[in-house]
Formats: C-alpha cells, structure tokens, sequence
C-alpha cells in the first residue's frame, strides 16, 4: 500500500509540472533541440522556492503610547477620541498590518488637526505635540513591518511557480502600491501635505493572491538556469552542426526551424515578458531590497534579475555566432 501511495504521488507531481505552460514550453524548445543534435537532452529540475525570512524575524515590536486621563470637548471635536475609541474597539485591536497603516496615517492627519485647528489647553497641547512627534517617527516601523511581516507581503514575495501571462493585468495595480509605499516612505517628517490620499488597504487584496513578485523572482531564476543549461547543450555539440557549401546543413535547417517556430515565436516573448514586468516593478524591487538590507537580510531579485539579462545574452549570442560562422542572416537559410 506504501509503495502504491508514492507512485500515485509521483505521476500525480509529474502532471502538474507537464501541465506548467512556462515550464512546458522551456521543456519543448530544449528537447528539440536536442532531438536535432540527435543527443540526450538535459533534465533541468525546477530550483528550490523563492522564500524571505519569517514575519517573527522581521516584524519590529512598537511601544504602546497612550493619551493618559486627557479628555475635553476640544478633542472630541476634533476626531482624536472617536479614532482611539475604533482603535480600541474589538475589531480594531486585530486589525491587519494594512488597516493599522490605514489608521496611522488617520491619526497623524487627526493629531495635526486637533493641535492647529482647535483651541486645546496648554497640557493637551504638550500631550499631543509629544505624541504627535512620537508616531512620525514609528511610521517607518510601521511600514516595515507591513512590507516584511504580514502574512499578505509574505504571500507577495515568495512563490514557487511560474510568471502566467495572465497576470499581466495585475502589474499595473501592483507597481502602483509599491510605488505609493515608497513615496510613504519619502514623507519629510510631519509634512501632513505629502502624506499620500489613499487608503493603501485597498491593494491588499491583489498584492495578496497575485504574488506578483515572487512568481517573478522565481520565473527569472529558472529561466536564467534553463537557459544556461540549453546553451551549454548547443556550445557542446557545436561539433554537429556543419555549415559551408557543398556540405549537408541539414542539421542547421532544422536547428533553425527550432529556432525561429520555438523561441523567436514562443520562448523569446515569454523572456521579454518577464523583463518587463521585471522593469514596470522596478520601484518596488528597490523598496524592498533597500529596507530588507536595513534588516541584515537579503532579497536578491535584482541579482537574479542581472543574471537573467546575462544569461538571456549568452544563448543570442550563441545563436548570432553560429549563423555567423554558416555565412546567413538570422532565420534565413537557403533550401
């Protein structure tokens, strides 16, 4: 029965990889090829999963701050007391990292209205300056603990599966969070006025089930091994491929076939996908791996990403090199 359960488990492991598209078109143009060199083609297995460190490790703790036994009409006038009353309802107690941003953003905007719209007494003025002071300096906190600790950013940084095209609707929405995190960020200290007018809650959502970033940390890094593995197996029998007159170039044609039907028509839009999804996220890619180093830790989609574009180079070059040395423009084969 054991052994039954492992096969069943195998061939159900071996489905789901020859039904991955991206993967399955990699596969393709690699076996082809290595059908025309009349060789065994490489087994290229799918590297480990794209992973962060866990929110315990990243998330930084925040002191409680309070108001103490202040209370007059001028506050409650002002929203501060009805804010603090939703903050500490049930509800607000639990709130996720997103709507906890939501309300610190909220109570900046609250404490600034309160200390210079309203007349308060010298001792509610002093209280609130202080604290007012207080969350201006803990909003970084706040945003890096959203960025690095909830279970949404967790979800958006990790993968362990291929870049859809599908997902290239989402691209837009998710570079435009990062990008207003970033300019969060950028806030000069108590310049209510460069806080940005959004409720950033409203990401959440699609930051959380399109794992955008992961999906392409981990497309890039496969990529950049298959496409290491598929010119190796070209430079390698180089030997095969004969070119000249009165020569048989019959395994050039059918190179070239494999090269303009497979990757100028498949591959090749795929890997300009991932590059410019890659360059639309470009903000993004450097919040995170600017704050994460604040951490003492790595991320490393922009190396990955470097190693994608060389990579990418060294298999054209290949291809520009052979059809150099059998005297043709590229795709052009006489029959």
């Amino acid at each position: 029965m054991r052994l039954t359960l492992l096969f069943s488990i195998t061939l159900l492991s071996g489905c789901t990889d020859l039904f991955n598209p991206e993967q399955a078109l990699l596969d393709k143009y690699h076996q082809r090829l290595a059908n025309v060199l009349d060789v065994s083609s490489i087994e290229i297995t799918s590297l480990p999963a794209i992973t962060i460190p866990p929110r315990r490790a990243l998330f930084q703790p925040l002191p409680r701050l309070t108001l103490g036994l202040l209370e007059s009409y001028q506050l409650r006038q002002c929203g501060l007391f009805n804010l603090l009353a939703d903050k500490n309802s049930q509800l607000g107690k639990v709130q996720d990292a997103f709507h906890d941003l939501d309300y610190q953003t909220s109570l900046l905007r609250t404490l600034n209205s309160c200390l210079n719209d309203f007349p308060i007494s010298d001792d509610e003025r002093q209280t609130l300056t202080l604290l007012y002071g207080k969350k201006w300096s803990h909003l970084h906190t706040h945003l890096d603990n959203l960025l690095f600790a909830s279970e949404t950013m967790q979800k958006q940084l990790t993968a362990s599966d291929w870049l859809s095209v599908d997902n290239k609707n989402q691209i837009a929405m998710v570079s435009k969070a990062f990008n207003l995190l970033g300019n969060m960020y950028e806030t000069p200290n108590k310049t209510i006025s460069r806080l940005p007018d959004f409720h950033i809650v409203q990401y959440q959502e699609v930051l959380e089930k399109s794992r955008l970033m992961g999906r392409l940390y981990y497309s890039l890094v496969n990529a950049s091994h298959w496409l290491n593995e598929t010119t190796q197996l070209l430079e390698t029998n180089q030997s095969k491929i004969i070119c000249g007159q009165n020569r048989d170039i019959t395994t050039f044609r059918y190179l070239n076939n494999v090269f303009q039907s497979i990757y100028v028509k498949e591959v090749q839009p795929y890997l300009a996908y991932l590059d410019s999804t890659y360059q639309r996220l470009d903000n993004g890619v450097n919040l995170i791996e600017k704050r994460i180093d604040l951490h003492g830790e790595s991320y490393g989609l922009m190396d990955a990403h470097n190693t994608f574009r060389k990579r990418t180079l060294e298999h054209i070059q290949f291809w520009q090199g052979l059809f150099k040395r059998c005297g043709v423009t590229v795709g052009n084969v006489d029959k």
